[in-house]
């Protein structure tokens, strides 16, 4: 169909996927060797603490990377209810594209229900999502972006897909998906990578020192 390649290409900036990319694999990488480094996460009944540290680690990862980018983007920590125990959720909003990253079982599958999917809008953004499928061509452009969602996977906890992909009305099939698992970095002259790469690092280390201790306290909630 070539509606969100073409949307991504004419309305999106160039350096988005490679930016969204780079924020995925690094937060795997990091997931990877903090299990390396740590044998108490190679305990089998410490897996099912890995999900949790994953999440995290990519949201996170986001935040700064996008942070870091001289690409204009807003990064957001919100909500799904005014329930203090309710979970919470990242949203980015980028040229052309309001996007929500989750991790999916496989790279055909859509995201179980979540009320933020199903709205398919952050809070207080007067936006419709999908009014007629077969108008998105003339629907969609810079000023009027797509609710987009940016999946990523793998088998035994391993990064194999990193995707974005345009959900339907319902969020219950994929209109399309684009792979962006070898989408590399545009950098101009004023990024400084090494510095972003750093700042990253320290980010990373500190936040997965703190979910470690809340783990060995019981005191884990999801993030």
């Amino acid at each position: 169909m070539g509606i969100l390649r073409n949307h991504l290409e004419e309305s999106c900036d160039p350096r988005l996927i490679g930016e969204l990319n780079y924020a995925v694999q690094e937060a795997y990488n990091f997931l990877n060797s903090l299990i390396e480094a740590n044998p108490l996460l190679k305990h089998k009944e410490m897996r099912k603490s890995y999900g949790h540290i994953r999440q995290a680690l990519v949201d996170l990862s986001l935040r700064i990377v996008l942070g870091s980018s001289t690409m204009p983007s807003e990064v957001q920590m919100l909500s799904a209810s005014h329930n203090k125990n309710g979970y919470t959720y990242t949203m980015i909003e980028s040229k052309g594209a309001i996007i929500s990253p989750v991790k999916t079982r496989s790279r055909q599958a859509v995201p179980k229900k979540a009320l933020h999917r199903s709205l398919g809008s952050i809070k207080n953004r007067q936006f419709t999502l999908f009014d007629d499928n077969t108008s998105l061509n003339s629907v969609y452009d810079e000023n009027n972006p797509p609710f987009i969602l940016l999946t990523y996977g793998g088998k035994n906890h391993t990064l194999e897909y990193v995707q974005l992909g345009l959900p339907d009305v319902e969020v219950e099939q994929w209109i399309e998906k684009v792979d962006i698992t070898n989408a590399t970095r545009l950098t101009i002259a004023d990024t400084n990578p090494e510095a972003t790469k750093k700042k990253l690092d320290l980010s990373l280390t500190e936040l997965s020192e703190e979910l470690l201790r809340r783990d060995n306290n019981g005191t884990t909630r999801d993030i």
